[in-house]
């Protein structure tokens, strides 16, 4: 009976050391991976590092409006709009592409953003992603007609690594090298690639709110003003609402980040809101 009980507690103690053996395996080769970042796919105007889950499909709705100092008569800016809508799907977990068009350019634009490295509890500290997007400026048929007419000319490109950190459960910073290249630029002595750098960053007022900043430095070839941005996200079950003020009223980068002639002083300051619904397609 004796050598029983000896044997009942040796495998025992063999089978709890085993168990926790191969617990601390298993948390070895799983690590922890740091995840909302962000609310939404975009920080303010310009992309984050969040990025739709495999099979599911975002509809996103942005409006612009005037500039506050427009006056009464113009509401502020509200008598003044313009949108992009856009579609956002999640190929893979770290893989998804979009396609977007905005009402006052006439632009259509395609992007694509892929997960290089994901930011792990106590392991490797940020998330990288790649953004690479193409912008077609729409045209007439009369256009068409013009002999100095080229499809090349209408279009315009994106390249972005998206760096970004969860500090605390509160704050997450991001900083977007970025290259725009225009195949046709206005002057001769104009360069076609033209890059910047943006600085972004979320932090959470309440589970659900917070509130976002960020700011593209040009750092070759500044004709225009750079762009500075200030927004809050609320999320609402399956829909992420998004408020900003900006001073510039354009939504797609080549516009916002090189074109922009705002002012902040001036009281050049934009109005504008974004709506993402999500919809899963199949899981």
């Amino acid at each position: 009976m004796k050598k029983t009980i000896i044997l009942s507690i040796f495998f025992c103690s063999f089978s709890v050391k085993a168990q926790d053996h191969l617990l601390n395996l298993l948390s070895q080769d799983k690590p922890i991976y740091i995840s909302y970042l962000f609310k939404g796919t975009k920080v303010v105007n310009g992309q984050s590092v969040e990025l739709p889950s495999k099979g599911v499909l975002q509809f996103t709705i942005q409006h612009r409006f005037g500039t506050l100092n427009s006056g009464f008569y113009n509401l502020y800016g509200l008598d003044n709009s313009q949108v992009r809508l856009g579609f956002d799907y999640g190929i893979k977990d770290f893989l998804a592409v979009g396609l977007g068009r905005s009402s006052t350019t006439k632009t259509i634009d395609a992007n694509s953003k892929l997960r290089i490295k994901r930011q792990i509890k106590d392991g490797f500290p940020v998330t990288i992603v790649a953004n690479f997007a193409t912008y077609v400026k729409q045209w007439q048929y009369t256009d068409n007609q013009l002999d100095n007419f080229l499809f090349t000319n209408q279009l315009s490109f994106a390249q972005q690594l998206l760096i970004a950190s969860k500090i605390n459960r509160d704050l997450t910073l991001q900083i977007s090298p970025t290259l725009i290249h225009y195949n046709l630029v206005e002057t001769l002595d104009e360069p076609n690639d033209k890059y910047s750098l943006g600085i972004g960053g979320r932090y959470k007022i309440t589970k659900r709110i917070s509130v976002n900043a960020e700011y593209f430095h040009q750092l070759n070839d500044k004709i225009n003003n750079n762009v500075l941005s200030f927004g809050f996200d609320i999320e609402t079950g399956g829909h992420v609402f998004q408020l900003h003020l900006s001073n510039s009223s354009a939504m797609i980068m080549p516009a916002f980040i090189t074109k922009n002639t705002g002012n902040w002083l001036d009281g050049d300051i934009y109005f504008g809101f974004n709506i993402s619904r999500v919809f899963t397609l199949y899981k």
